[in-house]
């Protein structure tokens, strides 16, 4: 009778090497992985700047259904015909955007001989300071932009008309962007129908849901983003008034406009508010509006936007800043103002998904 053999354990040495080898194997995927990501985010943004004619003017048109998209709702749900809704929405749209620009360009045709005077005034005193002051160099600085100008001449020519040739790309694009909002507004339903049906049943419902949550945070967000915005106007143009600051209008807007740019517009906006004071009114009005400037943003930071946003679309300001960042880098303007509500919509898609898997 035989003994049974004993097992043999293999070499530590044995055992090292494969579990080296195991590591490196899962790295390699790993790495794998991350390499075709990579490489299908070249080809996405490759593609991005290819077709940015036309992806442009659908973000836009994208960000003003959701801006309408409630109004034509509540239309609809109060039995009118949604070709009716759709009208109205887009009258009340237009006539709102075109009263504001009108009312911006008059007070700006009304005050702007105030302010090229006071302008010209600051001007003066400046380089009287120059001449006069302790520094003898504004003879040197005036010789040197005027030398400036006029080795430029040319070029600035040539941007001049290169600029007729953006506006142009500029019209076009909106145009197709108000054609694009118009047929969303009306198709909306059966053209997102169209884009499920050739999924199958299990993930028709996860990509329908994941949708609708991704529409459902932009729309939230335009809304909140606007509603904070014109409170920010409001405010700083309430102060911009009292201290009796030319184009009072104008600057409010541009406030307005700057509040749907995260920090970056709220800041940019704010400065040349208070730049603006500084050269038309004084340094002791320019710190009043400064201090104006700071109450409000702290209002918004602090109480609106977490009153009215909650949790729904709250982003790390981390997260909201790198996004501006890769945005204005690869798209300019374009990215820096559609970079946080595609981040938005992306983060509800996500948690869309990852309410289906579980």
């Amino acid at each position: 009778m035989g003994y049974p053999s004993a097992v043999r354990e293999p070499a530590p040495e044995t055992s090292r090497l494969r579990l080296t080898s195991d590591l490196l194997r899962r790295a390699a995927m790993v790495a794998g992985q991350f390499l075709l990501i990579f490489l299908a985010l070249w080809a996405l943004r490759a593609a991005v700047q290819h077709l940015s004619f036309v992806l442009i003017p659908l973000a836009v048109a994208l960000l003003l259904t959701a801006l309408l998209e409630p109004m034509v709702g509540w239309l609809t749900r109060h039995r009118w015909p949604r070709s009716l809704a759709v009208l109205a929405s887009l009258i009340a749209g237009l006539a709102t955007a075109g009263g504001i620009v009108t009312f911006v360009v008059i007070a700006v045709l009304d005050n702007v001989d105030e302010l090229r005077r006071s302008v010209s005034q600051s001007v003066e005193r400046v380089r009287g300071w120059l001449t006069d002051g302790p520094f003898d160099f504004g003879g040197q600085l005036l010789q040197r932009a005027q030398g400036w100008l006029e080795s430029n001449q040319q070029p600035i020519v040539s941007q001049t008309v290169g600029a007729f040739t953006t506006l142009g790309s500029v019209l076009a694009g909106l145009v197709l962007a108000v054609v694009l909002m118009v047929m969303f507004l009306y198709d909306g339903p059966k053209m997102w129908a169209f884009l499920l049906r050739p999924w199958r049943t299990e993930t028709r419902d996860i990509v329908d849901d994941a949708g609708r949550e991704a529409f459902r945070s932009v729309v939230l967000y335009v809304r909140v983003t606007a509603l904070v915005a014109l409170i920010d106007a409001v405010g700083i143009g309430i102060g911009l008034a009292v201290v009796g600051v030319p184009l009072t209008v104008p600057l409010a807007a541009l406030v307005f406009l700057g509040g749907f740019v995260p920090y970056a517009g709220a800041f940019v906006s704010g400065v040349l508010a208070v730049a603006v004071t500084l050269v038309s009114n004084g340094p002791t009005a320019a710190l009043i509006i400064l201090g104006v400037v700071l109450v409000v943003q702290q209002l918004e930071g602090q109480l609106l936007q977490p009153l009215l946003q909650g949790n729904f679309v709250h982003l790390h300001p981390a997260v909201v800043l790198v996004a501006l960042t890769i945005g204005g880098i690869e798209g300019g303007i374009a990215g820096v103002l559609f970079a946080v509500p595609l981040v938005t919509a992306v983060r509800a898609v996500i948690l869309a998904v990852a309410r289906h898997r579980t």
